[in-house]
């Protein structure tokens, strides 16, 4: 399956000559997980069971384990992953923002491994 790439920010890419870039294969299945974790349940209109809660991960005294399974839970939204091998998060309370990484392995037996997905306000 192919996609349209995006950057860091959710903007789509370009290459030099001002066409659109596509992603594919275990980049493609990435992306698709990191859109999914960085959207909140109820957001997108066409799916409102996509995506992850993210007033669980609001206040002062968050509870990690919850945050961890509603990661979880969100990466395996999509049907290609087979299981989540690892999930990392880093809270910077400052920004209101938080860095998400993960490894998860597809239903095909290829590792997706993303390193940073960026969750919050800025």
């Amino acid at each position: 399956m192919q996609s349209l790439k995006l950057d860091g920010t959710g903007d789509l890419m370009f290459d030099a000559t001002g066409g659109l870039v596509l992603v594919e294969g275990t980049e493609e299945v990435a992306q698709c997980c990191q859109i999914g974790i960085g959207t909140n349940k109820g957001e997108w209109f066409l799916n409102p069971s996509m995506g992850i809660t993210f007033s669980l991960f609001l206040g002062k005294k968050v509870n990690e384990e919850e945050m961890r399974s509603e990661l979880i839970e969100g990466i395996l939204q999509d049907e290609r992953i087979q299981s989540v091998d690892s999930v990392d998060f880093l809270i910077h309370a400052r920004e209101r923002t938080m860095l998400v990484s993960f490894v998860a392995t597809s239903t095909k037996g290829d590792l997706i491994q993303v390193e940073e997905v960026n969750i919050g306000a800025g």
